[in-house]
């Protein structure tokens, strides 16, 4: 189970975990971890894994999943004695609570990615599971929803698919050399498949006591008039899921600790613009692992607004299953500080067949036409990725 992820401003590198747990376990140790303090380095010993989409049918009671053949697992976390670790300059450092064979195995992994390669994926044609007219009709249905008051907004997407043979470390260079820098850029291996992400998007991160949220919501092409990326539209979309995410927070703050600190900033990459916030709480002493999961999985920049009911929409709308895409890739310390991204901009890599998930928020003022060109500008890292 090799994994990269992101902590607190540092890239973590890890392979062989001690222990991986999967669904049915995930409750227990994730109130376990934090209480006992470890090793110097807290993610040596730490968790580092993902939580799919559909792990928040543990969390609220929703519609059973739409069957996924050869999807991953609703959860998968190994723990991991031994890790590396690199800090905002580019130093890498290995860090190990237990075997230091393991150390220098990792050491010598790390030697070998280091060296220059550019891929070719071998990919086949591309096929969506919302093609353009079956988008643009889901669009206007859950606008249908909205002019009811039977919800606020849907986060849509589509599912787009295609053969091919590269390996999982292949298409993540591509991909990740496709999107551009990405803050929440992620790597895990499992036995049944990788989760391969280029998500600019951070879930939540948690240390000394504070949360930090930075929802991601309003689009508009990359170098557009800033009227546009600025629109009502944009605006209405992105207010609704930081009042969503504050509240989410609020579960676990104490009384009066929750405040933005940044609402509507810009946040290019290299083919759309987004606006982000900044969500700050003061956590409640003694708040567990668990309960901060609990709290805010899955984001509400990809369910909508209200959370409950804008998912049960996404199942009416959506024909096939989320997979790993709009959970979290997570990496959480010893000392229970974390690090969980949005996974976005996210592909599941089988043998022989590549998944990834593109779309967009719908509100009453969306148009179906401008709703399926975001969707397919959100798509361009994948299919630039698997371009000869």
């Amino acid at each position: 189970m090799p994994v990269l992820a992101h902590h607190l401003g540092r890239t973590v590198v890890a392979a062989e975990p001690v222990e991986v747990i999967g669904p049915g376990e995930t409750w227990e140790a994730l109130a376990e971890i934090g209480r006992s303090g470890g090793h110097a380095e807290p993610l040596a010993g730490g968790l580092i894994g993902m939580l799919a989409y559909d792990f928040g049918g543990e969390i609220e009671r929703l519609p059973e999943p739409r069957p996924y053949p050869g999807g991953p697992p609703a959860v998968a976390l190994g723990r991991f004695e031994t890790v590396a670790i690199e800090d905002a300059k580019g130093r890498w450092q290995v860090s190990s609570a237990g075997c230091k064979k393991k150390a220098a195995e990792l050491e010598k992994l790390l030697d070998s990615a280091r060296q220059p390669r550019t891929p070719t994926l071998g990919a086949g044609a591309i096929a969506s599971s919302l093609p353009a007219a079956a988008y643009r009709k889901a669009v206007q249905r859950a606008r249908e929803l909205i002019r009811a008051g039977d919800c606020y907004q849907v986060n849509l997407a589509a599912r787009l698919s295609s053969e091919s043979d590269a390996s999982g470390i292949d298409v993540a260079l591509r991909l990740w050399e496709a999107a551009g820098p990405a803050r929440n850029a992620a790597y895990v291996g499992l036995p049944s498949g990788t989760v391969i992400s280029a998500s600019p998007e951070r879930l939540l991160a948690v240390h000394n006591g504070v949360a930090r949220t930075e929802p991601i919501k309003g689009t508009s092409p990359l170098g557009a008039d800033p009227d546009e990326l600025m629109s009502d539209k944009n605006r209405a979309e992105h207010v609704m899921i930081v009042d969503l995410m504050r509240n989410d927070l609020g579960r676990i703050a104490r009384r009066g600790g929750v405040r933005v600190d940044a609402l509507m900033v810009r946040r290019p990459t290299p083919y759309v613009d987004h606006l982000v916030s900044e969500v700050r709480a003061e956590l409640r002493p003694s708040t567990t692992v668990d309960q901060i999961v609990r709290a805010v999985f899955p984001g509400g920049s990809v369910t909508g607004a209200p959370k409950v009911r804008a998912m049960e929409v996404i199942h009416e709308l959506e024909p096939v299953n989320r997979g790993p895409a709009y959970g979290s890739v997570i990496a959480i310390g010893t000392d229970g500080s974390l690090d969980a991204s949005v996974s976005i901009r996210t592909a599941w890599l089988t043998e022989g067949r590549v998944d990834y998930w593109a779309g967009g928020a719908i509100v009453w003022d969306s148009d179906t036409e401008a709703e399926f060109a975001e969707a397919m500008l959100k798509a361009r890292p994948f299919t630039a990725a698997l371009a000869p």
